[in-house]
């Protein structure tokens, strides 16, 4: 059985100084404290010097450049003690009982588990936009259930597992947790979904944040469902039904994701009803971006410069090996 101290919470910072040490302070404040912090950061601003000030326990690695969440994850992995590693960003805030119900699911048997998130910075309208459309499927509601992916600010991986696999692949950020949860969800290694896993989310909140992370969500998106077995596939592998079919399908990204704000947050819908317009305009640069990836696929998008087939063999030889 694991305990608490089994864990390993890891994460990964980049400029994280107006939001690290709330996020470490609820790390903190646990039911059950984890056994170990380790931040995985590449900052050029106060962060580091925030968690060696305030959180002398708290294991700090350092990047001396710009490095995304992946390969950051994966240094910290390759350091973690605990026998879970339990994933969250510097961003989030952490429920009183996420380690204790981490630790649970894994007890259960789950090999990997994560939950829901809700919205941190509850009083930006923007933040709540981008938070439906990016989020809508990892809400807190319904049973606990097998999925294919939750976002790996909220993820827990059996170490061994984890270290199996070889950890995720360095490129196709924002996508590179998708690409290694699809691996393993291949190879028969279940993705465990309970709400009651629950962290809380500081979303982007300005149109200059907002707009152009939508575009690129929506460009991968195209791009990677065109090399994956998911659905959506049969139109992202025709560059020219991806490129005709993009304004329809960021007009069902707005209305499910309207339609999930208006019922699972009625009240705050009625308060803010501007952010069904800021969805509505979130979906169309989605959209413009879904558009760009069947046009130009990759070129230009950092992080996407090997051919994913190329990566998702890399995994696989990992594992063989």
């Amino acid at each position: 059985m694991f305990t608490s101290q089994d864990v390993t919470v890891i994460i990964p910072a980049y400029n994280s100084a107006a939001t690290i040490a709330a996020c470490l302070r609820a790390l903190q404040m646990q039911t059950t404290p984890p056994g170990e912090i380790i931040v995985a950061d590449s900052s050029k601003d106060e962060t580091p010097d925030i968690i060696r000030d305030n959180f002398p326990q708290v294991r700090l690695t350092r990047f001396n450049n710009q490095t995304f969440p992946g390969p950051a994850r994966n240094r910290a992995a390759g350091m973690a003690r605990g026998d879970i590693l339990a994933f969250i960003d510097a961003d989030c805030l952490a429920a009183p009982d996420w380690v204790e119900r981490i630790v649970a699911a894994h007890n259960a048997g789950h090999e990997i588990a994560g939950g829901s998130l809700e919205v941190g910075n509850a009083e930006k309208p923007i933040a709540w936009a981008g938070h439906m459309l990016e989020f809508r499927e990892f809400l807190p509601i319904g049973p606990p259930r097998p999925v294919i992916h939750i976002p790996t600010c909220n993820l827990s991986y059996r170490k061994r597992l984890f270290q199996e696999f070889g950890g995720f692949p360095n490129a196709y950020y924002p996508q590179e947790d998708l690409l290694f949860n699809y691996l393993l969800n291949q190879r028969g290694h279940q993705v465990w979904f309970d709400p009651a896993i629950h962290i809380y989310h500081f979303y982007r909140d300005t149109w200059g944040e907002f707009l152009p992370h939508q575009h690129r969500i929506g460009r991968v998106t195209r791009c990677s469902l065109a090399r994956l077995d998911l659905p959506g596939r049969d139109i992202a592998r025709r560059p020219w039904l991806a490129w005709l079919s993009a304004p329809l399908l960021g007009t069902v990204k707005f209305l499910r994701s309207s339609t999930a704000f208006l019922r699972k947050y009625p009240a705050q819908a009625a308060r803010m009803p501007h952010v069904l317009l800021i969805i509505a305009v979130g979906a169309a640069w989605w959209g413009r971006g879904f558009a760009s990836g069947a046009r130009t696929g990759l070129s230009g998008i950092r992080g996407w410069d090997a051919p994913l087939e190329d990566v998702l063999q890399a995994l696989e030889q990992r594992h063989e090996n």
